[in-house]
């Protein structure tokens, strides 16, 4: 059965104020503070039909309402809708780093997030399949210490610094660039085998002393970048929550943003822009009394990984779904202007 607009306007009001107060809501105090234009009686039968119907639950210890999972659900679907198709503006526009490393400008973006608006912020870091290297670059620090820069096809760009174990020559470098960039360019890390690297010290000359270190170092690059890493950002701000104030349902949340396999597949990249997974509709039992409001991020059209904001199901669903939709598109913005092939 459809809601009619005044339904509507009433869970709508409900909604808000629990938002606002944690506190289950009446029919009185419904007319007092929203100005709907009927009595404490009309919304009183309203909401019993609400409840009824799914929408709104009634706490044992209290005469008053609160929403329930259906109702946060037809909330999000259908009264916010229109913040999708706002005008984003460019408030995550900070970062112009053009050899940044992006897992680094991710996190960046985690913490304005989650300082924004004081919510656990949860990702799936980057992760692209078989990272094909574009360029490898070597520069000198001092005699005993370089810089190793390995940016691949993909994107991901990785810097190292590796202590030498003895001098180099710094008339050494650029042959040791074309060196390895004429071995390596192309290749993937499984390629990047020892007949490859003996092949390369053969070449070497007198850099021998430390083409291990430096093909070693390319390898462990590789492999991380292969690898989805997770990231929280703003895990203590559950503390500011009334229903997290007991300190083991907190332990209890604590452990789930540690627990990984939950993360990874509740963090899996929707075709949506915004996808939201409201309290019981969470497959995972941990999950049950909280919301996520998840977006993917791209590079050049290509999704390389997923936010997520997750709360108590009590959350400012507006707020949030605006600042996350605002905040998965500049970032995508910005990591496919930096990483764009003109720009590195």
């Amino acid at each position: 059965m459809p809601l009619d607009d005044r339904k509507r306007k009433i869970l709508e009001a409900i909604i808000n104020d629990y938002i606002l107060t944690a506190e289950p809501i009446g029919s009185r105090t419904i007319a007092k503070r929203y100005n709907l234009g009927i009595s404490p009686a009309t919304i009183r039968n309203e909401m019993a039909d609400l409840e009824e119907m799914g929408y709104l639950e009634q706490p044992h210890t209290s005469a008053g309402r609160v929403p329930s999972d259906k109702g946060y659900r037809f909330y999000v679907n259908n009264i916010i809708e229109h913040y999708l198709n706002e005008r984003y503006n460019n408030k995550f526009n900070i970062f112009n780093e053009m050899f940044a490393e992006i897992d680094e400008i991710v996190k960046k973006y985690a913490r304005i997030l989650s300082n924004m608006t004081n919510h656990t912020i949860v990702v799936k870091m980057p992760k692209i399949n078989e990272n094909t290297i574009k360029r490898v670059q070597i520069m000198p620090v001092d005699s005993n210490k370089i810089i190793l820069l390995v940016i691949t096809e993909s994107g991901i760009i990785k810097n190292y610094l590796i202590n030498l174990k003895e001098n180099i020559d710094g008339s050494l470098f650029e042959f040791l660039n074309n060196l390895i960039n004429n071995k390596v360019t192309g290749k993937r890390e499984k390629e990047v085998n020892n007949d490859l690297k003996n092949e390369i010290k053969r070449e070497s000359g007198n850099a021998k002393s430390i083409i291990d270190e430096i093909t070693e170092t390319i390898i462990n690059g590789l492999k991380q970048m292969d690898e989805t890493e997770l990231y929280s950002e703003g895990t203590s701000n559950i503390l500011n929550f009334p229903e997290y104030r007991d300190l083991i349902k907190a332990r209890m949340f604590f452990d789930l943003i540690e627990n990984k396999e939950i993360m990874n597949t509740i963090l899996e990249p929707d075709d949506d822009l915004i996808d939201v997974t409201i309290g019981s509709e969470n497959k995972f039992e941990e999950m049950k009394d909280l919301s996520i409001i998840k977006s993917t991020y791209k590079i050049n059209g290509e999704t390389v990984g997923t936010f997520g904001i997750i709360g108590p199901t009590r959350m400012n669903y507006k707020k949030l779904i605006n600042e996350i939709n605002t905040m998965s598109k500049e970032l995508s913005r910005v990591l496919s202007y930096i990483y764009k092939d003109d720009k590195r």
